[in-house]
């Protein structure tokens, strides 16, 4: 467990995702497009994009969150599934929660009745900064076409990322150099 907190707290990774802009926003249409297609073509109650933070998992888009959570948007690190692709770099697929010795007791299988995992690691510049995931309340085995699908829709999600991330710095350091604060 201590190794994988060394990786979800490295410095270079959660500066990473600090310069994403994206945590604590509210929900854009544009992620939430991705989540909501995950959902139908896995056919799954939930679809989430998290960012791995260094105390939760925020959740930029979700789709199918019962409440407290859909509010909340955020569980704490103990909840995540999603921690462990971004310690990984590599998909995380568990078939049954209930059988699997490390995700067994993990709250949200009970809190958010996560019974099922697919997720697909958010890799922007090199750093995991989160997952792009989907859940189902009943055991299953992941296709090898479902995680194909979950992988080219994670790419589209880094590459929108990678995109604003670059943009807002190009903006800033334009306005830096006419005299300007950043973000302003």
């Amino acid at each position: 467990m201590s190794e994988l907190l060394d990786l979800v707290h490295n410095m270079n990774r959660l500066a990473a995702l600090q310069r994403t802009n994206l945590l604590d926003r509210p929900p854009e249409e544009s992620f939430d497009r991705f989540t909501r297609l995950a959902a139908r073509i896995c056919k799954v109650p939930i679809a989430l994009m998290t960012l791995v933070d260094r105390d939760r998992q925020f959740f930029m888009s979700s789709f199918g969150l019962s409440e407290p959570w859909q509010t909340l948007r955020e569980t704490p690190l103990t909840h995540s599934f999603c921690k462990h692709a971004v310690a990984r770099r590599a998909p995380l697929l568990i078939p049954d929660t209930t059988k699997d010795p490390v995700f067994r007791d993990n709250p949200a299988s009970r809190e958010l009745a996560v019974v099922a995992y697919a997720g697909i690691p958010l890799e922007v510049g090199g750093h995991p900064l989160g997952a792009f995931c989907v859940v189902d309340h009943e055991p299953r085995a992941w296709s090898s076409d479902e995680v194909q699908m979950l992988e080219d829709l994670a790419r589209c999600v880094t590459h929108e990322i990678d995109l604003r991330t670059r943009l807002r710095e190009t903006e800033d350091a334009l306005r830096e150099t006419r005299g300007l604060q950043p973000g302003h």
